[in-house]
């Protein structure tokens, strides 16, 4: 591993909380994943991101949003 890296994630599992330290691995985590290469969905998996991604983009309502966010605090 790489020396820095591996400094600091010694730093980060001394000096860190537990809490701290598992949204430090999530970080992680989601950065592998998005800087990995090839993705390994199964071909059913692609098929409906195909069809996802070809729906035409509707943007929310902005009156719509502010009332969600007012209703969550």
């Amino acid at each position: 591993m790489d020396d820095r890296l591996n400094t600091l994630l010694e730093r980060a599992d001394t000096c860190l909380d537990a809490t701290s330290r598992a949204t430090l691995a999530e970080i992680v985590d989601a950065f592998i994943a998005t800087h990995q290469g090839a993705q390994d969905f199964t071909d059913a998996e692609l098929a409906h991101l195909r069809h996802v991604n070809s729906e035409p983009f509707v943007p929310a309502d902005p009156q719509a949003v502010a009332a969600l966010f007012a209703r969550r605090g």
